[in-house]
C-alpha cells in the first residue's frame, strides 16, 4: 500500500547463514564488523531518527575494526524515502564517509525496489548486496529523479545514487538498517570473491 508518505510496505522473508569461514563449503560475504545502537528516548519522540546517533555508530564500528571510510565503495542506506529520515541518515553518511573522498560514494538503498519490508529490511540489503555482487552489477534505485534539497552531498557530487545499473567488482560495502523505536543497525562486509 502507498501511503501518504510515498512509502510502499512489502513483506519479505530472508534466511541468513553465518559460519566461519574455515567451516563454510562457499562463502558469499565476510563480516567485518557489526552493532546496534538505539536513540529512542528523545525529545521529538520514538518514530523521529537521530543523524547523530547513527553517526556515533558508525564511527564506533569503524573504529572497532580499525577501517578507513574512503575503503568503503558503497553504502546500502537504510533508506525510507521519508522528509526526516533521509536527511538525517544521508547527511549522516556524507559526514563520515565523504571526507578526503577523490570520487563520490555511490549509495543506494533496496526500498527503491521492493518496498519497506520493515523488520526484514536490513536483512533484505544483505540479500540485494550478494546478489548484486554475483551479478556483477548494483542494481538502479527506481523513481530517483532529484536530489532532495536538503542533503548537501547529493547535490555537490560527494555522493551518488545508483540511478542506473552499476557495474560492480565487489569490495567493502555498509549497511545501515534502522528501526521504530531508535534501533540502529550498521554492518561493515566485504564481498570479494
Amino acid at each position: 500500500m502507498l501511503t501518504l508518505f510515498n512509502r510502499f510496505r512489502s513483506e519479505a522473508a530472508v534466511v541468513v547463514y553465518l559460519q566461519k569461514a574455515k567451516n563454510a563449503k562457499r562463502v558469499y560475504a565476510s563480516v567485518l564488523g557489526a552493532k546496534t545502537n538505539t536513540d529512542g528516548n528523545k525529545e521529538q519522540g520514538i518514530t523521529f531518527p537521530s543523524g547523530g546517533m547513527q553517526n556515533k555508530l558508525i564511527r564506533e564500528v569503524y573504529e572497532e575494526i580499525g577501517l578507513k571510510p574512503q575503503e568503503v565503495s558503497y553504502v546500502e542506506a537504510h533508506g525510507t524515502g521519508t522528509k526526516v529520515g533521509d536527511p538525517q541518515e544521508v547527511n549522516s553518511i556524507a559526514d563520515f564517509f565523504c571526507k578526503d573522498r577523490k570520487d563520490p560514494l555511490l549509495i543506494g538503498s533496496v526500498k527503491s525496489n521492493m518496498g519497506h519490508s520493515e523488520p526484514a529490511s536490513g536483512l533484505c540489503s544483505v540479500a540485494k548486496l550478494v546478489i548484486a555482487m554475483e551479478a556483477g552489477m548494483i542494481p538502479q534505485n527506481l523513481h530517483f529523479k532529484s536530489p532532495n534539497k536538503d542533503i548537501p552531498a547529493l547535490n555537490d557530487g560527494r555522493l551518488k545514487v545508483v540511478a542506473k545499473n552499476e557495474p560492480w567488482n565487489g569490495g567493502i560495502v555498509a549497511i545501515n538498517s534502522f528501526g521504530f523505536g531508535g534501533a540502529n543497525a550498521h554492518i561493515v562486509s566485504s564481498y570479494i570473491f
